[in-house]
């Protein structure tokens, strides 16, 4: 099995070292956050520098969640072009799409006025160049982040009227979608990954709150909101279900009530 190598290793590509070093694969992980690299440390995962785990990168598989703002996208695909991994995944946003509303997927156009969306859309360009294969991923939600975790710290804040459609994506259902692409993904490929079913965040909010018995968080208005709160958009997962990949949590009742229902460690 070839090596995995993660670049830029946060919330989910610890999830995916962790998993994928219990099977007994080679793992080498980029991260600069202390208790990240002990955990990986427990489990096995090597933790080299950038430039190590690079020059690790032959014949590797290797997946790239770096930022657009560490400024690092050129000069990274120059250096991973000269040492040609075997497969390579780059992990995106489906920012790019700006104010992109109603039904999106792959061919949907990008918006490069977009000062969030911008560094995302130049990362898959140079990316791409080398065959990569390039995941546009919603909201990410899982244990210890998301909206669960914001209305427990009292953050949460609702749109007068509702607001729009959000999609988002389970942590777990992410990290398998990564491993699908690794396997099945065309190089150079699109894929969006979402669950089934976008909901308002007064749904969202309300469902959640009835399940825990706890008062509706204040409203305000929608402009005062994030940028990625504001929209109303159905983000479709049709290309990466053709993969084979399916979501083991298609909406946010299932994904929230599994973190609910989950026991203390």
């Amino acid at each position: 099995m070839s090596a995995l190598v993660l670049l830029g290793c946060g919330y989910t590509l610890t999830r995916l070292a962790l998993e994928e070093a219990r099977r007994g694969r080679r793992v080498l992980a980029v991260t600069r956050e202390a208790s990240r690299r002990e955990e990986l440390s427990r489990a096995g995962v090597q933790l080299p520098s950038l430039d190590e785990a690079v020059a690790a990168s032959e014949g590797a598989h290797v997946v790239s969640s770096i930022p657009p703002d560490a400024g690092l996208d050129a000069s990274l695909t120059g250096s991973l072009e000269r040492r040609g991994p075997s497969r390579l995944v780059y992990l995106s946003s489906t920012g790019v799409y700006g104010g992109a509303r109603g039904h999106v997927d792959e061919d949907t156009p990008v918006d490069p006025t977009s000062p969030t969306a911008w560094g995302r859309i130049e990362g898959e360009r140079m990316f791409r160049r080398l065959g990569g294969i390039i995941l546009r991923i919603a909201g990410i939600y899982g244990p210890g982040r998301g909206t669960l975790e914001r209305l427990r710290s009292g953050a949460v804040r609702l749109p007068e009227g509702g607001g729009g459609r959000i999609s988002r994506i389970h942590v777990d259902d992410l990290v398998e979608a990564i491993r699908v692409v690794l396997e099945r993904g065309e190089p150079g490929g699109k894929y969006c990954v979402a669950d089934d079913r976008p909901a308002t965040q007064a749904e969202t909010v309300g469902w959640l709150c009835a399940r825990m018995e706890l008062p509706l968080p204040p409203t305000v208005p929608l402009a005062s909101l994030h940028e990625s709160l504001r929209g109303d958009r159905a983000i479709s997962n049709a290309r990466l279900k053709a993969l084979g990949w399916r979501p083991r949590y298609p909406d946010h009742v299932a994904g929230f009530s599994a973190l609910l229902d989950a026991k203390p460690l």
